[in-house]
């Protein structure tokens, strides 16, 4: 009779539908981003998803109640451009899934070659950073990328949005030369992808055989019909004037634009079209001799003051990836130089969510979106603010995983630390 009944009760508890837990965090001072700092504030928070946040928020008889007095509460941050999950040990060429051979390679998904099991999410997790747009790299037409939460089984758990965007990397030589080699090859693709795009529908219409399929054809159709943004991956001011030139001649309509602190220089052009950017870095040299040492510092401020919606990152390379967390601190140091601190707050929160189509799910703290958060001792652009905890979809997040702060507390008590021994 036990034989039977145990696999039984098993079933029955497997099929028992899930209670929704709610959950009061009380006491911290609430930075939605979206809105003023709550003092002392109360977010409600029920199966995952933020169903009230305020002052006086009335918390029902069945929530659990976390208090969080004395820290900082805030939305996860979110980084706009990264190889994290791509990466592991950039002298173990088996652990770089960054970058793909070829010029042409429309067809990758950069969600399919995350590596959940990443020990570079927990570090990154520790320091607030709680979800990321992951770039494939390699070629001029880099495949489309993937946002992803950094807690999850599997890359399937994990991707929150995918495609995001198709990537491209307009050619540096194109700016000088209108019959640049590789920009043409380029051309070329999307005109054969519209030539297939076009053969697709006569054969579904019944008007002519089925062409062969092609996967970069197939990836770019998307593209060409504006469902699907392109991200497009630049260097210099003459790089980016010329690659939005291109776009417009392409009738590529959603644009995001990528690029250094030669940004500031487009503001007016960026902020007139309504085309969001990408800030790849902050903490930079002059990329000109005769340019002040503050170049990239403002960069910031300026797109900020024409209205320019942009994200700020650390330029998304393998070596960054470890660290990129650290994009509070490059906010942080516009905000020094000019940027308004709640438009520094949001480049790294609400704008990186608004720019991968996620401004409804994540980036602030409002009721109905994610509850991805995390509680910090401090204000979350200065580096001296530490993260207590944090929150992945209502799910507390094990901060004990990171191993950096493993080695921390194994040796902050060592022997003769003090001298003593």
């Amino acid at each position: 009779m036990l034989r039977t009944t145990v696999p039984l009760l098993l079933v029955l508890l497997l099929a028992a539908p899930v209670q929704a837990e709610t959950v009061a965090y009380v006491g911290a001072t609430i930075h939605p981003v979206s809105g003023e700092a709550i003092e002392d504030g109360v977010l409600l928070v029920r199966d995952g998803r933020i169903e009230a946040i305020g002052s006086d928020v009335d918390v029902p008889g069945e929530a659990r109640t976390e208090d969080l007095s004395g820290l900082h509460l805030y939305p996860g941050l979110i980084h706009a451009g990264t190889v994290l999950g791509l990466t592991e040990i950039g002298s173990v060429a088996g652990t770089q899934d960054t970058t793909e051979m070829g010029q042409i390679n429309a067809a990758i998904r950069a969600e399919v070659a995350v590596n959940h099991d990443s020990m570079l999410f927990a570090p990154n997790v520790a320091g607030g950073l709680l979800t990321a747009h992951v770039v494939p790299q390699g070629g001029m037409i880099r495949g489309t990328s993937a946002a992803i939460s950094l807690s999850g089984w599997n890359w399937e758990e994990m991707t929150l949005a995918a495609p995001v965007g198709m990537h491209v990397a307009f050619p540096r030589s194109a700016a000088e030369n209108d019959d640049d080699d590789d920009l043409r090859l380029i051309n070329e693709v999307l005109d054969q992808a519209r030539s297939w795009s076009r053969a697709m529908t006569a054969w579904s219409d019944g008007a002519a055989p089925r062409p062969a399929h092609n996967d970069q054809f197939a990836a770019l159709e998307p593209v060409l019909e504006g469902e699907v943004p392109v991200f497009l991956h630049t260097h210099g001011e003459r790089d980016m004037h010329a690659a939005l030139d291109w776009a417009e001649r392409q009738g590529l309509e959603e644009i995001v634009l990528v690029g250094g602190p030669d940004l500031q220089h487009l503001a007016s052009r960026l902020a007139q079209g309504d085309i969001p950017a990408i800030l790849n870095g902050v903490h930079t040299m002059p990329a000109r001799g005769w340019e002040p040492y503050d170049a990239a510092y403002v960069a910031g401020a300026k797109l900020a003051e024409a209205g320019v919606r942009f994200a700020i990152t650390d330029g998304g390379s393998a070596f960054t990836a470890g660290n990129a967390r650290h994009i509070t601190f490059q906010a942080g140091m516009a905000a020094a130089f000019g940027l308004d601190r709640e438009a520094a707050l949001k480049s790294v929160t609400l704008w990186p969510a608004e720019i991968i189509g996620l401004g409804d799910e994540l980036g602030s703290l409002e009721a109905g979106k994610r509850a991805t958060f995390f509680a910090a001792t401090g204000d979350a652009l200065e580096v001296t603010t530490q993260v207590q905890r944090a929150w992945i979809d209502g799910e507390e997040y094990d901060l004990s995983r990171d191993r950096q702060r493993q080695l921390y507390e194994r040796y902050r008590g060592r022997p003769g630390r003090d001298g003593d021994g």
